[in-house]
C-alpha cells in the first residue's frame, strides 16, 4: 500500500488505555507453547494463560479497584487469543467482580475470592439453563434455606435445569469458583433471584452433590464447558450473594427492594461488566480482523488478465468490501470508546445502574441493567462479523488457516451473538423500552430537508436521516401499539408479537443514530489536521453505507427523493476514492501491533511468514 498521509495517531481519539505493558507476555511459555485447535490440552494452556495474565496484573482484588485496567486487560486478550478473552471476562468482569462487590464477605466467601486472588481457582458463571430459552428472568435451579443449619442446599429439580455451557469441566488441574444463579426458597416460598458463591470443583473432585459432564468440543472460541447440576450441595449462609436482603434468626426473608423483577435486575447488575467488557474486546478483534485483511490485501499479488502482477487492493470489489468494513470498525470503536467512558464514569462513582426504573425486562435482563452497553455489544458483534467475515472472504484459502486468525476472530463473533446477552432479546428489550419510556425522544430533526442539501450523502446529512428514521419508527410503533392495547381481550403476547420485527428494527435504528453521533463528535474534536484528513472520508463513507442500507425505508416514507437516492450511489464511491490514500495511516491507526496479531499474512513478506509457520519438511522415503 501506498499513502500521501504519514502515520497518524488516531488511536488518541478514543483515548484507550495503553496496552503495551502488556505485551511482555507475549514471550512467556504459556504464550509460546503450541496447542491444538480444541480438546483438553488446548484448554489447559487457555488457564495456563489466565493464570499467567492474572499474575501481571496482581489479582482479581487489583483489577476490581482499577476497572479501566481489566478492560485494557479483556481489549488484549481478545486480540492475542478470543479463549483466553471469554476465560478472563467470565473470570474477571462477572464471576469476581460480583463477589467482591459484597461489602463484609464472610469467611467461605474471603475464602473464595482469596483462591481466585492467587489463581489457585478460576471463575466461572453458572446461568443459563438447558431446558428452555430466556433461562435468565426466571431460572429453575433452587437454593433452600435450612433454618436449622443458616445454609443453604442447592437442587437442580429436572434435566431441564441443569447449567449449560459453564467453563468447568477443569482441564487444568485447578479449582473452580462458581457464581451459581438460583431461585431462593425461604420456608418452600420463592424470594427471587440471587447469586450463590460456590466451590464446585476443587481441583481433584466436585463438591458433594455437583455433576459436572463435559460438553462435545466447539472450535469456535474453544473452552471447557459443561453441564452441570446440584443434587443438596450445601453453601453457608455467606455463599449468599445478598446485597442487602437479609433472612432473620427466626427466618423471615426480607428484601428492602420488595419486588422480584428489581431484584433480578439488581443481581444481575453484574452484566453490566459482561457488557461493556465484550463491547470493548470485540471492538478491539475487529480493529485485528480488518489490520490482517487490509495488510494482506495491500501486498498481495494476482495474477488477473485485466493487470498482472500488482496489489489485489487496486481492485475495487476489494476496496469496496475492505473499506466498507474499516469505515464500521472505526464507527463501531467510537462508540464502544463512548460507553467505556461513561462505564468507568459509573465506577467511580460506585453507580451501577438505577434498578428502581420503571423497566422490566421481557426477553433478557441485560438492557434493563443499561440499556447503552448493551447495545454496544450488539454494535460490537455486528462489527467483528462484517470485519473477520469480509476478511476472511477477500484473502481467499489464506483466510481459511487457523494460523492467521480470521476463523478464530469470526467466531468469537458468532460466540457472542449469545454470550453476554443474546443479541436478538437485547434489540427486543431495547426497542419495547424506547417504545415505552414517555420520556425518551431522539434529538430533533433538522430543519433543513433533503433537497436542500447539494450533496444528500453528506455526514451532516446522513446523521439528519438517521434521527428523522428513528424519530418515525418509534412515533409508528407508539401509536401501533396503544391502538392495539385499545382492543379488548388481548394478550401481551397477542399485543405484542406482530410488532416484535418492528421493535428490533428500531433498535437497529438506534444504534445506527448513536453511532453516527459519536462519529460526529469524534471528527469534530480532532485537532490534528492529518488525522482530520484521514477521518473524514471515512466518516463520509460510514454514512453514505447506511444511507445505501436503508434507501428503501427513505423512499418509501418521502425523506429523500429517487435524484438524490441516485447521488447516495455515487457519494459512496466518492467516498472509497477519498478513503483509499489513508488506507496505510488508518490501518496503523487501529493500534493492533504485528506481535500481538501474529497473523503470518499480515506480515511485510507473508510468503517468507506463512513457510515459517508450517511444519519442518517431511522426508518421504
Amino acid at each position: 500500500m501506498t499513502s500521501t498521509s504519514t502515520s497518524l495517531p488516531l488511536r488518541g481519539l478514543n483515548d484507550l488505555a495503553d496496552l503495551g505493558d502488556l505485551d511482555v507476555l507475549l514471550t512467556d511459555p504459556a504464550f509460546t507453547e503450541p496447542a491444538p485447535p480444541a480438546g483438553p490440552e488446548r484448554h489447559a494452556r487457555t488457564y495456563r494463560r489466565l493464570a499467567a495474565l492474572g499474575r501481571h496484573l496482581g489479582g482479581v482484588r487489583a483489577l476490581h479497584e482499577r476497572p479501566d485496567r481489566m478492560l485494557a486487560a479483556l481489549e488484549w486478550a481478545a486480540t492475542v487469543d478470543p479463549s483466553l478473552f471469554l476465560a478472563g471476562m467470565v473470570q474477571h468482569a462477572v464471576c469476581a467482580e460480583g463477589l467482591l462487590s459484597v461489602e463484609r464477605p464472610g469467611a467461605h466467601l474471603s475464602g473464595l475470592i482469596d483462591r481466585l486472588d492467587r489463581q489457585e481457582a478460576f471463575g466461572c458463571i453458572l446461568i443459563t439453563e438447558l431446558g428452555w430459552g430466556n433461562s435468565h428472568l426466571s431460572p429453575a435451579t433452587e437454593a433452600h434455606f435450612d433454618p436449622e443449619s443458616r445454609d443453604f442446599v442447592l437442587r437442580t429439580p429436572e434435566p431441564a435445569a441443569a447449567k449449560f455451557m459453564a467453563g468447568v469441566a477443569r482441564a487444568d488441574g485447578r479449582g473452580r469458583v462458581g457464581a451459581v444463579f438460583a431461585r431462593l426458597m425461604v420456608g418452600g416460598e420463592p424470594c427471587g433471584v440471587f447469586p450463590f458463591a460456590v466451590y464446585v470443583h476443587d481441583g481433584e473432585r466436585p463438591a458433594d452433590g455437583v455433576t459436572i459432564r463435559a460438553l462435545p468440543e466447539t472450535t469456535a472460541v474453544p473452552l471447557d464447558y459443561a453441564l452441570v447440576t446440584f443434587d443438596g450441595t450445601r453453601v453457608p449462609y455467606d455463599a449468599w450473594v445478598r446485597d442487602n436482603a437479609e433472612i432473620s434468626p427466626d427466618g423471615f426473608f426480607h428484601d428492602p427492594l420488595g419486588d422480584p423483577e428489581r431484584r433480578l435486575v439488581r443481581s444481575l447488575s453484574v452484566s453490566s461488566n459482561a457488557s461493556t467488557s465484550a463491547a470493548v474486546a470485540l471492538a478491539a478483534a475487529a480493529r485485528a480482523s480488518v489490520t490482517v485483511g487490509l495488510r494482506y490485501a495491500g501486498r498481495r499479488r494476482t495474477m488477473g488478465r485485466l493487470g498482472a502482477d500488482m496489489p489485489v487492493l487496486r481492485y475495487d470489489t476489494q476496496r469496496e468490501a475492505l473499506y466498507g468494513a474499516l469505515a464500521e470498525t472505526y464507527a463501531c470503536d467510537l462508540l464502544v470508546s463512548s460507553v467505556r467512558e461513561d462505564y468507568l464514569l459509573r465506577r467511580s462513582a460506585a453507580d451501577d445502574g438505577d434498578h428502581q426504573r420503571p423497566e422490566r425486562p421481557v426477553w433478557a435482563p441485560w438492557t434493563s441493567v443499561n440499556r447503552e452497553q448493551a447495545l454496544a455489544k450488539v454494535a460490537a458483534v455486528h462489527a467483528l462479523e462484517r470485519a473477520a467475515g469480509v476478511s476472511r472472504a477477500r484473502s481467499g484459502a489464506q483466510g481459511l488457516l487457523a494460523v492467521n486468525r480470521l476463523l478464530e476472530y469470526e467466531g468469537l463473533a458468532h460466540v457472542f451473538q449469545a454470550a453476554a446477552g443474546d443479541n436478538l432479546l437485547i434489540r427486543l428489550d431495547a426497542g419495547k423500552q424506547l417504545v415505552e419510556d414517555a420520556a425518551y425522544d431522539p434529538p430533533p430533526v433538522s430543519t433543513l430537508r433533503p433537497t436542500d442539501y447539494s450533496e444528500p450523502a453528506t455526514p451532516e446529512m446522513a446523521r439528519a436521516l438517521a434521527v428523522a428514521r428513528e424519530r418515525e419508527m418509534l412515533r409508528t410503533l407508539r401509536r401501533r401499539s396503544t391502538e392495539r392495547a385499545e382492543q379488548d381481550g388481548r394478550s401481551p403476547f397477542d399485543l405484542w408479537n406482530p410488532l416484535l420485527p418492528h421493535l428490533v428494527r428500531l433498535a437497529d435504528a438506534h444504534i445506527e443514530r448513536l453511532t453516527l453521533d459519536c462519529f460526529a463528535m469524534n471528527v469534530a474534536r480532532c485537532d490534528d489536521p492529518a488525522a482530520l484528513a484521514a477521518l473524514r472520508p471515512l466518516q463520509e463513507l460510514y454514512g453514505a453505507e447506511l444511507l445505501e442500507r436503508n434507501l428503501g425505508w427513505h423512499l418509501e416514507h418521502l425523506t429523500i427523493s429517487p435524484a438524490d437516492a441516485a447521488e447516495v450511489h455515487r457519494a459512496r464511491e466518492r467516498a472509497l476514492e477519498a478513503v483509499h490514500p489513508h488506507v496505510p495511516a488508518l490501518v496503523e491507526g487501529l493500534g493492533i501491533p504485528g506481535a500481538r496479531l501474529r497473523a503470518p499474512i499480515a506480515e511485510p513478506d507473508y510468503v517468507a511468514a506463512v513457510t515459517a509457520a508450517c511444519s519442518p519438511p517431511s522426508k518421504i522415503a
